[in-house]
């Protein structure tokens, strides 16, 4: 658990690990709603609580959400930028023609605490559900061939990340070992330098791809047949108490 990346599956005994894949969807459903909903900050206060609670019962530590939402900070800071410079009547200063307005500012606050929100969630649904239990749960929810097939390509892809990064970090180790340093040479020098690690690595990862197709066409998997599953999942009390959670506090956004 020391290096984190997106769309990592971390096995930790925890309450949230246990729930049903089902209703851990579902939650995401809701929270997509939830964040479409919010326009007041009672409101997103409402819905950071519900989110914090269950980032604390899924027992990973608050730093890996945070780095994961640290991946977005490009985003965050054009959000706030943004707003600043384009909403508000309230002008804190100006440069040139430049406005910087406090109300702006608070726009931009609120729209980033948002999306980090939002960040949260998806996180934690990937660090508490192992990518073949969102498979089944995916299946279990919508019924039929092509959402099956969706299912498959979506767990395949959430394998590929961690996969594709773990590549890039071990070329980059190895370029460093033989003396590659990015830190003493020049944009256009890093540039190029970056072919010696993104092409291997593109090279690592298709010789992967090849070789787990090849394990499943030994194992007789069939585009478009109808495929069984391990996993047999089982709906209990404290999924529809979670679930009822989040539409309770949904139903409280809408009416505040």
């Amino acid at each position: 658990m020391k290096k984190l990346w997106l769309g990592r599956y971390i096995s930790v005994p925890s309450f949230y690990h246990s729930l049903d894949s089902r209703a851990k969807l579902l939650m995401m459903v809701l929270n997509i709603i939830m964040m479409i909903c919010i326009s007041r900050w009672i409101q997103l206060l409402l819905a950071a609580c519900l989110i914090f609670m269950f980032l604390y019962l899924s027992k990973i530590p608050f730093s890996f959400y945070l780095k994961q939402a640290m991946f977005l900070k490009y985003m965050y800071l054009f959000f706030i930028v943004f707003f600043t410079l384009t909403e508000g009547t309230k002008t804190l200063f100006q440069i040139g023609f430049l406005q910087v307005t406090l109300d702006g500012l608070m726009v931009g606050i609120f729209y980033t605490a948002k999306m980090m929100l939002f960040v949260f969630m998806g996180a934690l649904l990937t660090f508490t559900t192992a990518p073949s239990e969102l498979v089944a749960g995916a299946k279990a929810l919508i019924k039929g061939q092509s959402m099956e097939q969706f299912a498959f390509m979506t767990s395949l892809a959430i394998r590929l990340i961690p996969m594709i990064l773990d590549e890039v970090k071990l070329i980059y180790s190895a370029q460093q070992s033989r003396g590659l340093d990015f830190s003493e040479i020049s944009l256009q020098e890093k540039l190029s330098k970056l072919m010696a690690i993104i092409i291997p690595a593109i090279s690592n990862t298709i010789k992967r791809l090849t070789m787990m197709m090849d394990a499943m066409e030994c194992r007789g998997y069939i585009v478009g047949q109808r495929r069984t599953s391990i996993y047999h999942l089982t709906w209990k009390m404290k999924d529809t108490v979670i679930l009822a959670s989040g539409i309770i506090t949904l139903v409280g956004i809408i009416l505040l």
